[in-house]
């Protein structure tokens, strides 16, 4: 009879913990290639689960110079223009920052809009933008003004969509990325006044991600006018 030679290290192991190798319900953990894909897939599986399930912090932004408090999640970027008054918040998220989405908010809130209504405001803002960027009749508008009260605030909003081939490159308005024609930049603008006819003047340049799009629109639905009402 031949000796079977037994390994007494391996063999008081799987004594000490009552199975044997054939017992093993995972195949065998020698094999690098199996460790490296166990690996890759259970960190890729953590990543999906932390990223869906995480909610960005949100920051207050106060600016009494402008008149104007809003709240944004952490994610966005805040720049202020102190010459023009105007207020840029960007985000970008995906892999390469390839969806983005941008607000900008215009100008003093704190001085009295020189139109009678905001549908005129907004109006005047849309054949600024028809002419600046000569559109013409490329300029569509998706959703005429409409008016809501909103707490203390009076809210007109407006859609308008610009052909993405009117845009240069680097315009930074183009939130889609591609230039085609037929691919288009959709503006969302707001004109949001107080009972003191303090106005306000923003416009949403809305991306491809839905995520981005609504954290956006909770920016707008954030805003607050803090203009004194010192003499």
């Amino acid at each position: 009879t031949i000796p079977v030679v037994v390994n007494a290290r391996e063999s008081r192991i799987d004594d000490m913990f009552g199975y044997r190798k054939k017992t093993y319900v995972f195949p065998d953990w020698k094999s690098s290639w199996y460790q490296l894909n166990f690996l890759t897939n259970l960190l890729l599986v953590t990543f999906l689960i932390s990223g869906c399930s995480s909610t960005p912090s949100k920051q207050l932004y106060e600016n009494p110079e402008s008149g104007i408090n809003l709240e944004k999640p952490e994610n966005w970027d805040l720049a202020f223009y102190e010459r023009s008054g105007t207020i840029v918040l960007e985000s970008e998220n995906g892999i390469g920052n390839k969806e983005s989405a941008r607000i900008e908010i215009n100008g003093n809130v704190c001085a009295d809009t020189t139109f009678n209504t905001p549908e005129e405001d907004i109006q005047a803002n849309i054949d600024r933008i028809r002419n600046l960027y000569y559109l013409g009749s490329a300029l569509t508008i998706v959703q005429e003004p409409i008016r809501v009260e909103t707490g203390d605030y009076e809210v007109t909003k407006a859609i308008i969509t610009i052909p993405t081939m009117s845009l240069s490159e680097d315009e930074v308005i183009n939130q889609v990325g591609d230039r085609g024609p037929d691919i288009f930049q959709t503006v969302e603008m707001f004109a949001i006044r107080d009972s003191d006819r303090n106005f306000i003047m923003v416009y949403v340049y809305k991306g491809n991600s839905e995520e981005l799009n609504a954290e956006a629109q909770e920016i707008v639905d954030s805003i607050q006018i803090t203009c004194s009402t010192e003499p």
